[in-house]
Formats: structure tokens, C-alpha cells, sequence
């Protein structure tokens, strides 16, 4: 197919459908030994797997629909059970506290740092009880949490990375993702690397791996892999295939270092020139985002540079998640304009 005359101009899928078609056959154009399969992990499956953890310490990785299925598998893997408690920030996307519910666990909302919006390591501490099982810390727009502050705050209590906005991003110049027990990842719509729907869970160790393949894969894989234990009452959901071609293709593609460069200088360009404090702007932190947030209360008084564009958004407030009007933080992302 010829996509500048067999598609019509005003396809709303016009441009959707020509990147899969280029991502196709660019896999097509690739050397791979096996066929791509969701049943036995092969293929495309197996190289993006294998390229996720080369960019995470060679940490072991799941394909997995999304990122909220792979929050699922993470806390099950971890020993999350009925009754426990997880730790989760206050500002954050409605899936830690789906999921933490869908396993009869109690969600505990914990405070953040103002100067990042991720979860606060003290106020974590301080909420911990002895039923405190896990905690999961979302790098929010990006921007990394000190899993090193939550890992003394909590000795003993599972870290589950959320890299679902953070895909590139570093602390400490480490890769978000190979800091915790376990990590997820979203290559959806709107996150750094969109093929349409797909998730990846990371773990610390193989032991964890082999858990997860258990929670998690059909049993061909699971038999191909080895395990000495076959899992068949799993809930087995499986990823697309052609979105781990898409992924495999994006991913040779992918380079943050720029983005992370060009905010930095940002962030530290709009300091000298503004008097805003700046979200997420520091020396450990690596950001692989275009944007720096602010308050937009802060922002609405400020005499910005013209090149700057301003955005406004907004963050859900955990916390108010089940009352019939559910709070926002208002926030403006501010942008460099080319």
C-alpha cells in the first residue's frame, strides 16, 4: 500500500496507521531467529525483554499488556495479599489504587515532596504499620522519586518502581526502573514510547522473574523457561504481539539524552531568570520529559521569557479519589518553544 495515495488525506488513522506500517517493515527488514508469540515469548517478545533490561542493569523483564496489569503482578509477586497495606502517593493516576484494592490490600496515601511531587521517604516512614507490606513510588511526570530515601525510611518493605511517565529517566545517574524490587513501565498513549497499548514489569533478581512468569505467562512459556513449577490457574494476559514489534522498533530508535539535556539547561536558565520554583530541577535527577511544572498559582504571577510556552494541567489527589468531587492540584508545564 501506497500511503501518500491509496489513504485518504483525512483518514483520522491516517498517521497512526503509517507509523505501524513503518514500524512493520522495519521489523521486517530485521535478523530474528524466532517467530513472535505471546504463547511461547519468542520473537519480537523476547528482544524487547531483552533490550528493556540491557537499559536497566541487565535487571530481568516482562512484556505484559499494560502497566497496570504489570502493578498487579508486581505486588502479587512481592507477597501482597488481603489485608496488607501499601504505601502510595498522594498525587498519582487512579491505577495504584485500583489495583491495591483488586488484591483486598488497604491503600495508605502518603505525602509528597513538594519540590518533586513524588512520594515523601519521612512521610512514608511515618506511616508505616505492621501491615505495611509494599510501597510504590511513581516517578510523576518524569520526574525520579529517591528510592534510595525510601529503601532507609523502609528497610524490609518491597519498592515497586511506576516508570510508566519516566521511560529514559535517572537518579543518582542510574536508570529509574533498576532502583527498587520491581518496575513498571507504560508504552501507551501519551508516555515517551507509544505503540498503542503494552506494559513491562522489571525485577530485582531471577528468583523474582521466575515468580512473575508464573503469575503471569502461558504455560509454554513458563515450560520453555525451565521453571520446575508450571503455574496453571494464572490469569495469563498476554501482550500483543505487534505491539512488541512496535516497541523493538522504538526502542532502537530511543535516546533520552537529549531530551534530559535540553530540560536541565532549561531548568536552569528559567532559575537564573525567574524566581518560580521549579519541580523537579536538581543535580540527581535526570528527567526525560520536554516540560518542568509548577504551581499554577506561582506560574500565574511570573514574568516568563518568550520563548517559554505555558501549558496548564492538573494531578489527581489520591486521597479524595472516592468522594463525588475529587481534588486536583492545578499545575502550568512550561516549555521551550521552537
Amino acid at each position: 500500500m501506497n500511503w501518500s495515495t491509496d489513504v485518504r488525506a483525512d483518514h483520522p488513522d491516517r498517521q497512526w496507521l503509517a507509523g505501524v506500517a513503518t514500524g512493520i517493515s522495519s521489523w521486517l527488514d530485521d535478523n530474528v531467529s524466532t517467530p513472535t508469540s505471546q504463547l511461547t515469548g519468542g520473537g519480537a517478545i523476547a528482544r524487547g525483554e531483552q533490550q528493556l533490561s540491557a537499559l536497566h542493569d541487565g535487571r530481568p523483564a516482562i512484556l505484559l499488556p499494560s502497566a497496570t496489569y504489570a502493578l498487579w503482578v508486581a505486588l502479587r509477586v512481592l507477597g501482597v495479599r488481603a489485608g496488607d497495606e501499601v504505601l502510595i502517593p498522594q498525587y498519582d493516576w487512579t491505577s495504584s489504587v485500583a489495583v491495591v484494592i483488586a488484591l483486598g490490600a488497604r491503600p495508605v496515601v502518603v505525602p509528597t515532596d513538594p519540590t518533586t511531587l513524588t512520594i515523601d521517604p519521612m512521610g512514608a516512614g511515618a506511616l508505616r504499620t505492621a501491615k505495611t507490606r509494599a510501597v510504590i513510588a511513581t516517578h510523576l511526570f518524569g520526574i525520579p522519586a529517591d528510592i534510595p530515601a525510601l529503601q532507609l525510611a523502609l528497610p524490609e518493605v518491597s519498592i515497586i518502581e511506576d516508570c510508566a511517565q519516566a521511560f529514559g529517566s535517572t537518579l543518582d545517574g542510574k536508570p529509574v526502573g533498576s532502583l527498587g524490587d520491581a518496575a513498571v513501565f507504560s508504552f501507551g498513549p501519551g508516555k515517551r514510547i507509544d505503540v498503542g497499548e503494552l506494559g513491562a514489569l522489571l525485577l530485582r533478581d531471577e528468583h523474582l522473574y521466575e515468580r512473575a512468569l508464573m503469575e503471569s505467562a502461558h504455560p509454554v512459556r513458563q515450560q520453555i523457561s525451565g521453571l520446575a513449577s508450571v503455574q496453571l490457574s494464572n490469569l495469563s494476559i498476554r501482550p500483543h504481539p505487534l505491539a512488541a514489534v512496535l516497541l523493538n522498533v522504538a526502542l532502537d530508535r530511543y535516546d533520552p539524552r537529549t531530551l534530559i539535556e535540553s530540560r536541565q539547561l532549561m531548568g536552569e536558565r528559567l532559575a537564573l531568570e525567574t524566581d518560580l520554583p521549579l519541580i523537579g530541577v536538581d543535580s540527581r535527577r535526570g528527567v526525560a520529559t520536554a516540560s518542568i511544572p509548577v504551581l499554577a498559582d506561582r506560574a500565574a504571577a511570573a514574568m516568563l521569557p518568550p520563548d517559554i510556552a505555558a501549558r496548564h494541567g492538573d494531578v489527581l489527589d489520591i486521597g479524595s479519589v472516592n468522594s463525588d468531587a475529587p481534588i486536583t492540584l492545578p499545575l502550568v508545564f512550561l516549555d521551550i518553544t521552537h
